[in-house]
């Protein structure tokens, strides 16, 4: 496998483990602590129990998640980050400073929004927009 292969592969792969909706979250929340399902479920707005259920299980194929069940009645779940989902965690709150949040308004020239950072996905905020820190 050439050079161009390997590092298209280990891309693809990192967006199969890192790109389904809510896993980026997720890893986040779980980077400050164990927490159970419910809690991880009430902490994130909009994520259906389904779907968190869906995402723990890939989380824990992958190796990023553990699942630990106390013998308690009823059984108490926990979920935490593995030492690779530490890692991975950690690499990703540093990516955090790279990110900056606008909230304009009803103004999309104040703050830092142009209306092609408008154009583009706007889920961090409904009247805002999110743009790469200007480092110059």
């Amino acid at each position: 496998m050439s050079e161009r292969e390997q590092w298209q592969a280990k891309w693809h792969g990192l967006q199969d483990i890192l790109g389904p909706k809510w896993t980026l979250h997720i890893l986040r929340l779980l980077s400050e602590g164990p927490q159970g399902f419910n809690a991880i479920q009430r902490e994130l707005d909009g994520l259906t129990a389904p779907m968190l259920s869906q995402r723990l299980k890939e989380l824990r194929c992958h190796g990023l998640v553990e699942r630990v069940v106390a013998d308690t009645t009823p059984p108490t779940t926990t979920y935490s980050l593995t030492e690779q989902g530490t890692e991975i965690a950690t690499q990703l709150r540093e990516l955090e400073s790279l990110v900056e949040l606008h909230d304009h308004g009803d103004d999309p020239e104040t703050d830092g929004c142009s209306p092609t950072s408008q154009e583009c996905r706007d889920e961090a905020l409904t009247t805002g927009c999110v743009t790469a820190v200007d480092r110059c």
